[in-house]
Order: C-alpha cells, then sequence, then structure tokens
C-alpha cells in the first residue's frame, strides 16, 4: 500500500496497512545529510526561505529552478525516509511585502525590488510605498519579518494596504508561476512515489509581523476594517487553493498559528467574528472539490477547536503539542469519529534530548490508544528541527513502521 492510499484511508477513519506517517517541516540541513547533497526543502525554518530569497534577487528563472528542485527534494526525502505524506506551500517560493510564512493571498503578490542592506538583513519594497524588512538568523535557522510600513505608519497605513488590496485583481498572477511550477513538480515526483502532497490555504493573519499587535487592537476598535481585510485576503487565498487542486494536491493544509501554550491570542467570540466564515470558505472549497482540509495550530487550541471541528468543518488537526497541555489521547475520545489526527509526539524535548529507547516507549503508547479505528497520522508535534539527532529521527519512524501495522497489537 502506497502512501496516498494510506493517508487517504486514515483521513476516512479506516485501517489502513499501517499508520501513515507526517511533518509539518524537515530540516534542510538533516534532509541534505540523509540524502548526501545540499538540498532545500518546502516548509522548512529560516534556511529554506533564506536560499528562495536569494533566487528571487536573481530573477523568476532562477526561483523557478530553485522551487522545482526543492519539489523534487522533498518527494525523494519521503521515500528515503518511508514519509508519507509532505506539505508544498507554493507560498514558500514566493516574496512578497511582508514576507510572512505562506499567510497571504495572490493579491498580496506583485512586482517588489529585494535589496541586501546588511549581512543577512534585507528590504523589499512593493508598489505605492510598501515595504518589509527581514533578518536571518542562522543561529536559530529563522528568517523573521522585523519591520513594516504598516508598524510605522500604524492604523492610517493599515486602512491604506486594506484599500489598496480591494484594488487588486484576484486571480493568480503572473509572479506565481515560479512557485506553481515548484508545487507541480512535487505532484509530479509524488505521482510515481506514492506520496500525498497537501498544498497550502489559510485564512490571512499576520502573526509573524511587527504589526501583530496592532491588528488584534483593530479588532476590537475597527471590526469593519478588520472585516474587509479578511474578506479580500480569503478571495486572494482561494485562488491559490484553486490553482494548487488544479495542479493535483491531494489536500490543502493550513498553518497560521493563533495560540500560545496558554491558550489562544484573542478571545474565541473574536474567533468566531473574524476568521471562523472566511475559513470556512477555504474549507468548502476544498470539499467541493473531494479534498480534505488539514489545520496545523500549535499552542493550547482547547479554546478554539470546537469551532474548528463543528462550525468551519476541519477534516483533520495537526500540531498537537504537550508543552501546550494538549493530549492526543483526550482528543481521540473527544473527536476522534470526527477529524483524523496528526501529531503529538513531542519534538522539543523528547525528539531532541530523549534516547531512542524514551521515543520508541512513547510512540508505542500512542499508537495503542489513538491508532485504532485509523484517523490517526503519526509524527511529530510540529516538525523535524535542526536540533533533532538523526538517530532520535529513525528510532521514531523505525517505531511507527514496526508497531503501527495493522490490527494495532502493541
Amino acid at each position: 500500500m502506497d502512501g496516498k492510499t494510506r493517508v487517504r484511508m486514515a483521513m476516512a477513519h479506516q485501517e489502513p496497512d499501517r499508520v501513515p506517517t507526517y511533518e509539518g517541516g524537515f530540516s534542510s540541513r538533516i534532509a541534505s545529510e540523509i540524502l548526501g547533497r545540499e538540498v532545500y526543502i518546502p516548509s522548512d525554518g529560516g534556511l529554506s526561505f533564506r536560499h528562495f530569497l536569494l533566487s528571487s534577487m536573481q530573477g523568476p528563472e532562477n526561483l523557478r529552478d530553485a522551487a522545482v528542485e526543492s519539489g523534487k527534494a522533498a518527494i525523494e526525502l519521503c521515500r528515503r525516509v518511508g514519509l508519507d505524506m509532505i506539505r508544498v506551500r507554493v507560498t514558500d517560493f514566493l516574496t512578497p511585502v511582508d514576507f510572512g510564512y505562506g499567510n497571504y493571498g495572490a493579491n498580496w503578490l506583485f512586482d517588489a525590488e529585494i535589496r541586501e542592506i546588511g549581512e543577512n538583513h534585507w528590504r523589499i519594497e512593493g508598489p505605492e510605498g510598501f515595504w518589509s524588512e527581514h533578518i536571518y538568523e542562522p543561529e536559530t535557522d529563522a528568517i523573521m519579518c522585523v519591520d513594516h510600513t504598516i508598524h510605522q505608519g500604524g492604523m492610517d497605513e493599515y486602512r491604506r494596504f486594506v484599500d489598496w488590496l480591494e484594488r487588486q485583481p484576484i486571480t493568480v498572477p503572473s509572479q506565481a508561476e515560479p512557485g506553481m511550477t515548484g508545487v507541480r513538480a512535487a505532484v509530479d515526483a509524488a505521482r510515481d512515489a506514492g506520496v500525498f502532497v497537501v498544498g497550502w490555504g489559510d485564512v490571512v493573519y499576520p502573526g509573524s509581523s511587527p504589526y501583530i499587535t496592532l491588528f488584534l487592537i483593530a479588532m476590537a476598535t475597527e471590526p469593519e476594517l478588520v472585516h474587509r481585510y479578511m474578506e479580500i485576503t480569503t478571495e486572494g487565498a482561494l485562488s491559490f487553493v484553486r490553482a494548487q487542486i488544479e495542479a493535483g494536491v491531494d489536500g490543502i493544509l493550513g498553518g497560521n498559528d493563533w495560540c500560545f501554550n496558554t491558550g489562544p491570542m484573542f478571545s474565541p467570540d473574536f474567533f468566531s467574528r473574524f476568521f471562523v466564515p472566511h475559513l470556512r470558505r477555504i474549507v468548502e472549497e476544498c470539499h467541493a472539490h473531494g479534498i480534505p482540509y488539514i489545520k496545523h495550530l500549535d499552542g493550547n487550541t482547547t479554546a478554539l477547536l470546537d469551532s474548528l471541528v463543528d462550525e468551519v468543518g476541519i477534516d483533520a488537526y495537526h500540531g498537537i503539542e504537550p508543552p501546550a497541555g494538549m493530549e492526543i489521547v483526550q482528543l481521540k475520545q473527544k473527536y476522534g469519529d470526527k477529524i483524523a489526527l496528526m501529531g503529538n509526539l513531542d519534538c522539543g524535548e523528547l525528539l531532541t534530548n530523549g534516547t531512542p529507547e524514551e521515543i520508541t516507549t512513547e510512540v508505542m503508547r500512542i499508537i495503542r490508544h489513538v491508532s485504532p479505528g485509523g484517523g490517526h497520522i503519526f509524527g511529530s508535534s510540529n516538525s523535524i528541527h535542526d536540533a533533532v539527532p538523526i538517530e532520535n529521527l529513525y528510532a521514531m519512524l523505525d517505531a511507527v513502521h514496526q508497531f503501527g501495522q495493522y490490527p494495532i497489537q502493541v
């Protein structure tokens, strides 16, 4: 049985031959060591984003080549280590103002000038004076937006930006073609490899932008402005979703994070007012094309899960962080007949500092309580990051392959 079949059966709450495996992100450094050459995996940390940013500076042909190589490498990695599913975000390969982990729609994309203004420090400038600055930190493998035109200009600049977005075309622009070529390359490679490929689609949330505080304030003080912002950015996100479905992805995943370890960044009421209606549109678009929608969400998500499951209609939930108090066995008991569950093996402490024996024990516990009946895709609580020893990665995957055979007999 191949990975596509395993994932589809798990999503349908059926038992495949074994529990399928997935990682929300994968260190390009570790992937390069495994594959024996330098590669940049989509949905990695800052190293890949830096690579695509530098490729974009060299022109669309260079960005297209980088996206194609990345998409192919992702599928090769899955085959090598035994992953059944991988995420390829078209927006990983794009460089708009506010370079922010894929959290934007097609109408956000435009011609931009990228200038290196210091070591690992770039300024991206677009039309009508919109700009952002970004720094890559090699020690933490993070690339972050450190300054922004809205952060400097305040609410007036935010209003101007929303006005500008509403005047932009909704269709996928030509600037997206290098990224879409990368998605198509991954889909083509996955067809032979039997890997389940998920694309990207989520409501826009400036969680990695310096103006996040202003956005949170605007929900309380200028709700109509935020409604306009959510409406127009969701239209742009839907155009990306449709383009990826046409390219052949097997599902769509939304990766915006809205929660701390203690709970949401905003009230559940604000979530229902500003997020639920728009995310539901994306989910319904996926369902109209017969593919599942997966929501990744870090932190303690307890206050939002009922809405995500019952109002939004997600098909699966990924992340499930133990340090944030999220326990997959409890979620299986509450939501196991409604959604598939993905993740939960602690990638912060256990996968980083634990022994292979400790990892195997925890894999067995999770499989014993969560895998029977299907609806379970195994993975870490977030990603395979730079600090995960390769022997611990293989300890996790080997244990899943050994003890995740159906019928479960752990």
